[in-house]
């Protein structure tokens, strides 16, 4: 009889071993029904439609909604060129061509020559050419021919505004003086440059240096540090346009070359436009264009040939002088001109 609970005692215990076996059976078979499918994804070699480039699923997009703006494109200056007839020439340099858009003076021609004056773009190009062919149309209703000068065309690298690539631009730019000094309707001795931005940088390093260069207009630049540390002894005729509220080139920058061209004894004026900033605007904008104009005529047009007349005029009647009653001509030279014109400041009286 004592077998008999031993064999019940076993029965029980099969069939507990057997209810924990099914139990765990079936929890492991809704695990795996309940879990999520994970399936392998290819290696994304670039966007995909829904997709960003961290493969998170992007948002559906909204039936009738406007597609994202696409960047910006810099204005053509095309419409401005073709509003004053702007004609069109090139030259190269290196293998490369650079154009010049010409606006001439009514009586240009190779009987009437008349003065030049080549007009320098800022750093991001001539963007939609309204600082630019305004400009060149003025000069041109008064007598001077205008070269709108893409000197940008001559420089063979990508960041073509880049500080290291001064000389480079600047061989063009005088590359450009000589081309258009060549023109037959053109006085080689009565060149000019305007300048904006970049190019007044550029202007008025070219002035320093290439004595062609007879009036400089330089609007929000300044003179090259570089430049400077190099040593300027001689500026043409130079105006200087700036804005008070310039963030780009502050004003001081303009104070600064006014007292660099008060001390080498350069003829210089200068105008600050309260409340403007790297480009002018409204009233401003258009008393630039006037006093640019009337700078360069003063200086460049018929009031100067006239004066060069008279000058050659006078010397004609001046009384011959005995060569041993000459003055030596180590007397005559810019340096003592300028030792002179410093005495006569201080002994002028003060206001």
């Amino acid at each position: 009889m004592a077998g008999g609970p031993t064999r019940n005692l076993l029965a029980f215990g099969r069939k507990v071993a057997l209810a924990s076996a099914l139990a765990l059976a079936l929890s492991a078979s809704m695990a795996v029904a309940w879990a999520p499918v994970v399936q392998a994804q290819p290696r994304a070699t670039g966007n995909q439609p829904g997709k960003s480039q961290s493969g998170k699923k992007s948002a559906a997009p909204v039936p009738g909604a406007k597609p994202a703006a696409a960047p910006r494109k810099q204005k053509s200056a095309e419409p401005a060129r073709r509003a004053v007839n702007a004609e069109n020439i090139d030259f190269s340099i290196d293998g490369r061509r650079v154009r010049i858009d010409v606006v001439k003076a009514e009586n240009a021609s190779e009987v009437e020559k008349t003065p030049a004056v080549l007009i320098l773009h800022g750093a991001r190009g001539l963007g939609d050419g309204t600082l630019f062919y305004p400009q060149a149309k003025a000069l041109a209703e008064r007598g001077i021919s205008a070269f709108v000068v893409h000197y940008f065309d001559g420089i063979p690298h990508s960041h073509k505004a880049a500080p290291t690539l001064h000389d480079e631009r600047e061989r063009v730019i005088a590359e450009a003086v000589s081309y258009v000094s060549q023109q037959d309707y053109i006085d080689p001795d009565r060149i000019g440059v305007f300048g904006l931005s970049l190019g007044g940088f550029h202007a008025l390093s070219l002035g320093s240096r290439d004595p062609r260069i007879q009036a400089v207009v330089n609007v929000v630049g300044a003179m090259p540090a570089e430049v400077q540390r190099r040593g300027v002894h001689h500026m043409p005729p130079t105006l200087v346009l700036h804005g008070d509220k310039d963030a780009t080139v502050p004003v001081r920058r303009a104070y600064e070359l006014a007292s660099l061209l008060d001390r080498i004894g350069a003829e210089h004026e200068v105008m600050i436009y309260k409340g403007q900033g790297h480009t002018f605007r409204g009233d401003a904008r258009e008393d630039s264009i006037t006093r640019t104009v009337d700078f360069f005529e003063k200086y460049l047009g018929t009031d100067r040939g006239l004066l060069d007349k008279e000058l050659e005029l006078d010397i004609a009647l001046a009384p011959v002088v005995a060569e041993s009653e000459s003055l030596p001509i180590r007397e005559l030279t810019i340096a003592d001109e300028m030792l002179w014109a410093r005495g006569e400041r201080q002994a002028a009286p003060s206001n």
